[in-house]
């Protein structure tokens, strides 16, 4: 009882020592302002955009772009006499016996009005040359619409929507979210800890098991609220873009099996790689000269796992690695969100990772025991191997 009490204490401790409310609340309204700001910025480049004038030698009217200004003539010579003076830039629009048209835009500097331009003229001019062929309405609606192609997937459920499409790549997102988390915070609670040499002080209240076991609840507790807290802002966004763009607002199904599948996974996963970076961590002397600390950086290759196979979550290296314990917090969950998993599989994956948690977490206390005492140098890898298998060092 009394081991858990500490245990508790410590991760409360670790969990309150990065989790800052007035910290929490500047980076929500930050991320509000950016958020704002980056939706506005083009409305705002294009308001605030100059008007320019552009001579152009064409057979026919061009339609309004935003911004510009169309000066008619009829010849190309006074067209260039004006550019540079008058105007910005000189167009002249050709019949082309291969193309329909040929359109060729001079200006004395490259500027971002001379991409929209053309993309909106030469849409305009593609309209034109089919126009000239003596086309009806009918033939040219079908000549710009593209031949159907459907997908059609034969499951029992409703077909899935784009939203639900995007649900595992939020959760591939938001577990990445926490496993760089963990990275930063075990890496600064362990080795400021070192450096400050109040290690021994620590042990003669705790043993060395408590101590790492506390670190990583309270740290595996903080990336979880970051990664609901990512998921969160995610979901916020795509509200807010559909409403922005007057689309109606469609978030992801979920039900009571995935939301559990992808909170037990993520939390045994997290602590798992917070076991293997407190060991790790522990026998990094100094992080800013240490060569070891890029090696830390590794789990995230476990969350990488997920990405590759996201695009065939259902295919045997999926299965394979939502079976294997080091991956599985990654990829499970988006089969789980893709369907198709029963749910002895997914429980029978999570045992397994539960056993192999337990092994790493045992291997990294012994690890941690070996390098949380030792300034001025870093054991060796010999060392360190002999430490994980337990072996005396």
């Amino acid at each position: 009882m009394k081991r858990w009490q500490q245990i508790m204490r410590i991760g409360g401790f670790e969990f309150r020592r990065f989790f800052k409310w007035k910290q929490e609340l500047f980076s929500l309204v930050l991320m509000a302002v950016l958020f704002a700001i980056s939706i506005g910025w083009g409305e705002l480049k294009t308001s605030l955009e100059e008007t320019h004038q552009v001579a152009v030698v064409a057979p026919f009217e061009l339609p309004a772009v935003a911004n510009i200004e169309w000066q008619a003539m009829t010849e190309a010579e006074p067209a260039f006499a004006l550019l540079g003076k008058e105007v910005a830039g000189v167009l002249l629009i050709e019949p082309d016996p291969q193309q329909g048209y040929r359109a060729e835009l001079v200006a004395l500097n490259s500027a971002g009005w001379q991409g929209r331009v053309q993309t909106q003229l030469q849409a305009f001019l593609q309209q034109q040359k089919l126009g000239d062929m003596n086309l009806s309405e009918e033939q040219i609606a079908a000549l710009n619409t593209p031949p159907s192609f459907t997908v059609i997937i034969q499951r029992d459920e409703e077909a899935a929507s784009s939203a639900d499409k995007a649900l595992p790549s939020l959760i591939l997102v938001s577990i990445m979210v926490g496993v760089f988390g963990s990275f930063g915070l075990m890496m600064t609670a362990i080795t400021q800890e070192k450096q400050q040499r109040v290690t021994e002080q620590l042990l003669t209240l705790i043993t060395p098991g408590e101590w790492m076991d506390g670190k990583i609840l309270g740290i595996t507790l903080h990336c979880l609220k970051s990664m609901v807290t990512v998921l969160v802002i995610i979901v916020l966004v795509i509200v807010v873009m559909s409403v922005i763009g007057g689309d109606a607002v469609e978030l992801p199904s979920i039900n009571l099996e995935l939301v559990l599948a992808t909170l037990l996974f993520a939390l045994l996963g997290l602590a798992m790689i917070n076991a293997m970076m407190a060991g790790f961590a522990a026998t990094i002397d100094d992080p800013n000269h240490s060569g070891r600390t890029a090696m830390m950086l590794i789990p995230a290759l476990f969350v990488g796992a997920g990405f590759g196979v996201m695009d065939s979550p259902q295919g045997l290296l999926a299965q394979i690695l939502s079976w294997f314990p080091l991956t599985s917090f990654a990829v499970m969950p988006i089969r789980v969100a893709d369907g198709g998993v029963a749910w002895w599989e997914w429980l029978g994956s999570f045992a397994v990772l539960m056993l192999t948690t337990y092994v790493i977490r045992s291997a990294a206390v012994r690890l941690f025991r070996l390098g949380i005492t030792m300034y001025g140098k870093e054991p060796s890898w010999r060392l360190m191997g002999r430490a994980l298998i337990g072996r005396r060092v």
